[in-house]
């Protein structure tokens, strides 16, 4: 009653008796992609109340207010519009649009021919020739359906190539727009002024047809994945406390799986449901649905609960999948400004751990100081050995980690390859790898060194993505290797840092520490073509580049394959040199007092803004990768590492979580995501299919791509 705002419209919707036709559903093409407006299952019934009239109803039919009745139902909900205007393909105009000449109404044209195909008796999908306004309806399916082809038919017989979609014409200017010279989706910039020929009011439009962008995001989110177990059983669908669905966006699955995986692991969902109340009721920020840690609690609280996951039933009551949640403001809040995550298209699930670790770190600094952060749960260190061959002498480094990244190891059978075990991929990741070229303190001449890496100590979760790539024409494609892992425990034992042992030498380090005045003037050569191959795989130029020169211009194939293999180094997008002209610049002061309110030391801040050339992206990943103790240490020698106790006892694990990528590219499939609830002998694993929930007998992690497993404390 605070707005004034006293008319209220209320929509309620019954279900259909169910129909028992078998009718084929007919094939998608580009342009008819038909509407499922929901008319074949439910009736809509309407009516408005005046809230100012103690809510009485109002008759609907009036003549003031039918016109925005109709107009609310046709509109587009906010969330769905932000979804179509990131799923949309980009649409640009043509010169067809833009040359269009000679418009003349048709003989016989009137605005009453409008509401049908001039044709047929088609009036639905019609489409206006903006040369002389025939309309068209549109194309034929292949069973028949569909249109008739009328407005192509017309394009062929008179060469009017542009055509606007009745139905899609808003107030706003926009409408569906379609060049058959260019055979594609096209805007008009012109559409005012060449629907104006024939008398079209632009501004005295509604939209009553879908779009073709609403219709292909409506067709994406109907993507179904069977959910059966191998003997082709259906598997029962569950509901309850960490079992809530969440629904799919338009290729959000990737984000989905991820979420259900990280929410099942305690310290996230301790973190972010018992307080939830308690931070609606207390945060500052003027717009919760941008604020990161508002949607945390809110999806910790939807998924946890246990108030959103009930089980629907069918037209024959038997039970069916529920509903789930639409993670939509988490999305938009998560992935705010990213070039990729913030769109529709499908992403690698992987990645986006690593950026909701990244966002995590960033709102947990301004809360308890940073003790809060369930991130720590991923934390642990790695230990760096390297061993000249000339001199014999060794250097122990010690760097922070949150995940490893596993190779898999292609044996080719007469179909498909061998399986791998766990074991052999940790093997390879900690195995010694032979350094050509080695500039050595000690011996003072180029020798060959080796270098391996190992636990230093354990993370209570470890994550452990598995790479199923490998280039092929210079795309990359997955590797359909099974990749064995017990489900019972798992030791990393044999995989933990021993530091120096008795008899080894230490390499000098002074001479090993760069002098930024001596890289400024040996800034690293590389193959621009290789790095622009790169770069149009979507990897960010500064790994581009830094892979390229540090496999020595060896092409695209070996750069790749370094990018993968160092996607979780800390610095991993920081330049390879910085020079010393460059770092001596004043920073800007604006992305200081942004860093700094963040909770990082302004000297700090300053220091990886002049490394990173002012980039406040490349400083902020810095600032999250190195503790602030660790900052000015971070270069110097570690002889015998330094590991926590509770990190240094146990070193078994237990698969506790796991993501799964379905299809044959890296750019296009499905994620799934398989979690265990309890641990041992009396756990229970549930498979996570967006917003369908299933409990899983027998789990099969063989063919996953990100690992999660919980230390056995």
């Amino acid at each position: 009653m605070k707005s004034g705002h006293y008319l209220t419209l209320n929509i309620r919707r019954t279900a259909k008796a169910s129909s028992d036709s078998d009718e084929r559903p007919a094939k998608l093409t580009k342009l008819e992609i038909r509407e499922d407006s929901g008319a074949d299952e439910f009736e809509y019934h309407t009516f408005v109340r005046c809230w100012g009239c103690s809510g009485a109803r109002v008759e609907s039919g009036l003549e003031n207010i039918e016109p925005t009745v109709q107009a609310v139902i046709h509109a587009v909900e906010a969330s769905k519009g932000h979804e179509i205007k990131a799923w949309a393909e980009e649409v640009t105009a043509c010169q067809h649009f833009d040359e269009l000449s000679g418009q003349a109404p048709r003989d016989g044209f009137s605005l009453d021919t409008l509401h049908q195909c001039s044709t047929c008796d088609k009036r639905e999908n019609l489409w206006l020739c903006l040369t002389c306004g025939n309309v068209g309806c549109g194309r034929r399916q292949y069973d028949g359906s569909g249109g008739n082809n009328h407005g192509i038919s017309h394009y062929e017989a008179t060469g009017h190539c542009v055509s606007v979609k009745l139905g899609t014409i808003t107030p706003e200017g926009t409408a569906d727009a379609y060049c058959y010279t260019c055979d594609d989706n096209k805007m008009d910039p012109h559409l005012a002024a060449h629907l104006k020929v024939f008398g079209i009011n632009v501004a005295a439009q509604q939209k009553t047809e879908k779009s073709i962008a609403e219709l292909q995001l409506d067709q994406n989110l109907k993507f179904d994945f069977s959910m059966t177990t191998a003997d082709g059983a259906k598997l029962e669908p569950v509901a309850g406390p960490g079992l809530t669905g969440l629904k799919n966006l338009g290729n959000s699955c990737y984000m989905a799986s991820v979420l259900q995986c990280v929410f099942g692991i305690d310290r996230f969902r301790d973190r972010y449901f018992p307080t939830a109340a308690d931070h609606f009721a207390t945060c500052t920020q003027a717009n919760p649905a941008q604020c990161l840690l508002c949607q945390l609690h809110k999806l910790a609280a939807g998924l946890w609960s246990g108030r959103y996951a009930n089980l629907e039933t069918d037209s024959e009551g038997r039970p069916a999948h529920q509903a789930g949640i639409a993670p939509s403001t988490f999305k938009a809040a998560v992935a705010k400004d990213h070039y990729e995550f913030s769109t529709m298209r499908q992403q690698d699930a992987f990645e986006f751990l690593l950026h909701l670790e990244k966002q995590v770190d960033v709102v947990e600094r301004s809360v308890n100081s940073g003790n809060s952060n369930p991130n720590k749960v991923f934390d642990f260190t790695t230990e760096e050995r390297l061993q000249c061959l000339g001199c014999q002498k060794v250097r122990y480094r010690v760097e922070p980690a949150r995940s490893v990244s596993l190779p898999v190891i292609k044996r080719p059978l007469d179909a498909g390859f061998a399986p791998v075990s766990l074991a052999e991929c940790l093997d390879v990741m900690t195995a010694k790898e032979a350094i050509d070229g080695y500039q050595c303190p000690e011996c003072e001449r180029p020798t060959q060194a080796v270098k391996s890496t190992r636990f230093a100590s354990f993370p209570k979760v470890l994550a452990v993505q598995v790479r199923r790539f490998e280039l092929v024409n210079w795309v990359p494609e997955k590797l359909d290797i099974s990749v064995q892992v017990p489900l019972s425990e798992v030791s990393l034992e044999a995989y933990r840092a021993r530091g120096v042992q008795p008899g080894e030498e230490p390499l000098p380090e002074s001479d090993d520490i760069p002098n930024p005045a001596v890289a400024s003037q040996q800034q690293p050569v590389v193959d621009e073509e290789v790095v622009s191959q790169l770069e149009a795989m979507g990897f960010p130029r500064v790994r581009c580049v830094k892979a390229v020169s540090k496999t020595g211009n060896c092409g695209a194939e070996a750069a790749m394959t370094w990018i993968f293999e160092h996607m979780d180094d800390p610095d991993i997008d920081v330049p390879e040199v910085v020079a010393q002209s460059e770092s001596l610049e004043a920073v800007n002061p604006v992305a200081v007092e942004q860093l700094a309110a963040m909770g990082f030391a302004r000297d700090r801040v300053e220091r990886e803004l002049r490394n990173a050339g002012g980039d406040a992206e490349r400083a902020l990943d810095r600032l999250l990768s190195i503790p602030d103790d660790e900052a000015d240490v971070a270069m110097e020698s570690v002889a015998e590492p330094t590991v926590d106790d509770s990190q240094s006892r146990n070193s078994a694990f237990e698969l506790t979580g796991f993501v799964s990528h379905k299809g044959s590219s890296v750019h296009c499939g499905h994620y799934i995501a398989s979690v265990r609830h309890g641990s041992g002998a009396d756990s229970k694993w549930f498979m996570f299919n967006d917003s369908k929930v299933v409990a899983q007998g027998e789990p099969q992690p063989e063919q996953a791509y990100v690992y999660f497993f919980t230390r056995l404390d």
